[in-house]
Parts: structure tokens; sequence; C-alpha cells
């Protein structure tokens, strides 16, 4: 079996959250957008930093989106931060600075690849810029990072995918639907 095929129940349970599914809708209002992108940029940060100490950013220049979610965010509320980390979001946080090196490409594969599949539908919906969305040769830079990936990375990717519900679902009383 693959990873895609080891982590489908969780990837379509994230799929199916009420948050998810208000994107897709094109009901996902402007603030709480930026919340999620804030929370997001706070997620990407210490993967990058994870990625970054063990060497995988060096051949996956591209793929590094803190920066641009920063952007992304600043671009919809200013520079002054109105946001703060969710409790799902700092919990998340916390574990993936405690990970061992090769973890951390699991946590990559789900929100990295969810923004190179499913981010570029997204991104033609949502309130605001996506341009942390937005990749140089997607194609190639997806097959340079699956190299990386491993079947024995499932338990993790899973995981990650639980933080990730995790997150979605906390904007659950903010969506209205």
């Amino acid at each position: 079996m693959s990873l895609k095929d080891l982590t489908k129940d969780k990837h379509t349970a994230a799929e199916h959250t009420k948050f998810m599914k208000a994107i897709f809708k094109g009901g996902i209002k402007k603030e709480i957008w930026a919340d999620f992108l804030y929370q997001k940029m706070l997620c990407y940060n210490a993967i990058e930093l994870k990625a970054a100490l063990a060497g995988y950013l060096d051949d996956l220049p591209d793929i590094a989106r803190t920066h641009k979610l920063y952007k992304d965010y600043v671009s919809l509320v200013g520079k002054e931060n109105k946001n703060t980390f969710r409790p799902e979001t700092a919990e998340y946080h916390k574990y993936l600075l405690t990970l061992e090196d090769k973890k951390i490409l699991a946590h990559m594969y789900v929100w990295y690849f969810g923004d190179l599949s499913g981010g570029q539908m997204i991104k033609k919906i949502v309130p605001g810029p996506s341009e942390s969305l937005n990749f140089n040769n997607p194609e190639e830079l997806k097959n340079k990072f699956r190299v990386l990936l491993t079947d024995d990375l499932a338990d993790e990717a899973n995981l990650a995918f639980d933080y990730a519900i995790k997150i979605l679902s906390s904007y659950d009383n903010e969506l209205g639907v």
C-alpha cells in the first residue's frame, strides 16, 4: 500500500469537516479565513523549522510557506496582529517541536500536499489573497518530495491529519453551518 492509501480515511475525514465544506461552498468569512491563515502559519513555522534543521528544505526550496502565509494574513488584517494561538494549534505546535527528524516529513506530506492539490481549488474561492497556495513547478516539487516519503510514515501522517481535523473543527461554532 502507498502512503496515500494508508492515510485515505483520515484525509477523507479532514475534507468533510464543517470548515472545509464551508470553504468549498464559498461561505467562509474573511475574519475566519484570516484566523485560519494565522493558525496555519504557526504550524508551518514549526514544521519548517524542524524540516530545515533536518536538511529537508535544502532540495525543496519552493516548499516553504510561512512567509507567504504571513503576507496573505497581513494583506487581510494589516500588520497589527489580531489573532492568537487556538488551544488546538498550541498543542500541535508544541508536539511538532518535539519530533525526530524523519517524522516531520509526515506532517509536511499532510499539509504541503494539501496545498499542492486541494489548495489549488481553494485559492480560487477564499476571501483575500492566496499567494501561499501558489507554487513554482508544483509537479516537479511533488516528485522531489515523494522521494523522501515512505510507507512507515503512515501512523505519523494519520496523527497529523488528527491534529488538522482538531484545528479545522475548532471553527465549527463560528461557521454557522
